[in-house]
């Protein structure tokens, strides 16, 4: 038995990660860690964390293994802390110590980056990790964008008439 890491960023959770992480468990007898890392600046007033919010890591991750579980799976959940710009190290690390055989993560989009659907954490860790790692891509549903005006149309101000 092995484990597979399902790294989980709270504030952009693309749930086909862990879709993809149940179906690539099912009849293996691996278990999942659902892993979370808490990223923090620190300056002159302190560490101020900089990720998501308050307990939403603390509530979403439970969640996240409880569905695997429904699923037959083994399944727990960790978070971790880490400076700003290291999450993609920290999750090395916690795959190398628990020597996860896959790491599984995310993708948001759109990205910072044009016609790029990973994110720079997904980017890092393709350079980073000694171990494979599976990039889910988020499905867009259209009514989360707003759509954009066609070559007819012409963009009209919020409460403009």
């Amino acid at each position: 038995m092995s484990t597979i890491l399902l790294a989980v960023d709270v504030q952009h959770y693309a749930p086909e990660a862990a879709e993809m992480t149940r179906d690539l468990c099912r009849g293996t007898g691996d278990s999942v860690l659902v892993l979370h890392v808490h990223e923090y600046a620190i300056g002159r007033f302190g560490k101020l964390r900089v990720c998501c919010l308050d307990d939403q890591a603390e509530q979403q991750l439970p969640e996240i293994v409880a569905a695997l579980q429904d699923a037959g799976l083994t399944a727990e959940h960790e978070i971790h802390e880490t400076t700003m710009g290291s999450v993609a190290h920290a999750l090395v690390e916690v795959a190398d110590q628990r020597d996860a055989r896959l790491m599984v993560v995310g993708s948001r989009w759109p990205t910072d980056l044009p016609h790029v659907t990973i994110g720079s954490v997904s980017h890092k860790l393709l350079h980073l990790a000694k171990r494979p790692v599976l990039v889910v891509p988020h499905r867009i549903v259209a009514s989360q964008h707003p759509e954009t005006p066609g070559p007819d149309q012409t963009a009209q101000p919020v409460g403009a008439d």
